[in-house]
């Protein structure tokens, strides 16, 4: 006599009811597993989803930097600058880039007007920064190329700076001293804000506030009226889209190493390199994670199918009836085999019922996103169910391997 699936779902079932306590202990070790996988997974996605906010926020993954190599061996020599000429020489041969823009900045320059004095980072700049960073003037203009080939006294105030000085005044056409020279106001940036994950919480309410410090001139002005001793240092670069970044960035290395006599005084990063370094960096953390919560169902597994074997000496008799009136080894096979998967998928389902009921606790906590999804629910209790069926498989064996004479003799 064939015993259907659905009768050994109906039987598993009923055994689960019947071993309330049992049922409880034997799922508690599968809950808590699916649990963390599931909180984990959703910190990995989170982590992943806030790099790429920020990316996005400066200026995309389209875009290439080109900053000093602070690992290089200063001993043997080199300049980490550019001069005017390199700078044109450079963004000569590349004319497949979007957007080209070098900089030269003095961390610390004071502005004053009036009593009212703020001291802040200053940065020469091109018209192309706007385009690099996707951030433009929010009131008047940013810096324009006549500004540039005239060594134009223009400056574009952050936020924070504008409203120190002038409040809620118009700034557009004002005057500010800059090292002695006065500067006008042109141009205010759009504020900039983005909310801080984890640690940044305990330092600052934005993690974009900086940019709102800063002030921009040309940088044709910067190097010849306000700090003739300052260099260029940096370059940021914007490709048409982030495939062709990859390619860019190894053509402007090349450009620089040979700029530089084949010194590494330069350090050429992509955004979208960064990104794919710090999504591995995410998985692999999240896998290690992920791993000590599979060791955890693994132990979960070993308890089941312990107590599996248990309910099957328990019910040899049952066994033995069952196997004398027709029932074949396959059908007690699936019928103990259902079971520990039933046991298990349970135990997976209220893992992912607890784990999404917390996901915003352990946020509000760690302070920073945690971002779920149906992969990840899918991830879980595929895991769970592929618990039971490992581990019910040798309870589920021996079951189908009783001798029904030597069964039905059990007390």
């Amino acid at each position: 006599m064939a015993i259907h699936l659905s009768e050994s779902i109906k039987l598993g079932f009923s055994d689960i009811m019947m071993r309330k306590v049992r049922s409880v202990v034997t799922v508690i070790g599968i809950v808590l597993g699916v649990m963390c996988i599931m909180v984990v997974l959703a910190i990995v996605n989170g982590m992943n989803q806030s790099t790429m906010s920020w990316m996005n926020e400066r200026g995309g993954l389209n875009k290439i930097e080109v900053s000093k190599n602070w690992s290089y061996d200063w001993s043997k020599g080199g300049d980490a600058s550019f001069s005017l000429k390199e700078i044109r020489y450079l963004q000569a041969q590349l004319p497949e880039a979007e957007a080209f823009n070098p900089s030269a900045m003095d961390w610390e320059l004071t502005l004053s007007k009036g009593e009212t004095r703020y001291t802040t980072p200053i940065l020469g700049v091109m018209p192309d920064f706007t385009k690099v960073e996707e951030w433009n003037a929010d009131k008047g203009r940013f810096i324009l190329d006549r500004d540039i080939d005239e060594y134009s006294n223009v400056i574009v105030l952050g936020t924070e700076v504008a409203n120190t000085f002038f409040g809620n005044r118009n700034p557009l056409g004002e005057l500010i001293s800059l090292e002695g020279q006065q500067l006008m106001v042109v141009g205010v940036m759009k504020f900039r804000f983005m909310k801080p994950q984890g640690g940044e919480m305990a330092f600052s309410e934005n993690s974009l506030g900086y940019l709102n410090q800063r002030c921009f001139i040309p940088i044709s002005t910067m190097i010849s009226k306000i700090k003739p001793d300052s260099k260029i240092s940096s370059i940021d670069i914007r490709s048409t889209s982030p495939e062709a970044a990859a390619e860019l960035r190894k053509k402007v290395e090349n450009i620089v190493l040979n700029l530089k006599s084949g010194k590494r005084l330069f350090e050429v990063s992509s955004a979208k390199e960064q990104m794919d370094t710090m999504k591995q960096n995410s998985k692999i953390f999240g896998a290690i994670f992920v791993l000590i919560a599979i060791i955890s169902l693994l132990v979960g597994g070993i308890v089941i199918m312990n107590i599996m074997l248990a309910a099957i000496k328990e019910r040899t008799r049952e066994i033995g009836v069952r196997l004398a009136i027709g029932a074949r080894g396959w059908d007690i096979f699936l019928q103990f085999l259902v079971q520990t998967v039933l046991i298990t998928g349970l135990g997976g389902v209220l893992g992912i019922l607890l784990g999404y009921a917390i996901l915003n606790r352990v946020g509000v906590y760690l302070q920073m996103n945690v971002v779920a999804s149906v992969q990840m629910i899918w991830a879980a209790l595929s895991v769970s169910v592929g618990v039971g069926l490992i581990f019910g498989i040798v309870p589920a064996i021996r079951a189908a391997r009783l001798d029904p004479v030597i069964a039905l003799r059990e007390e």
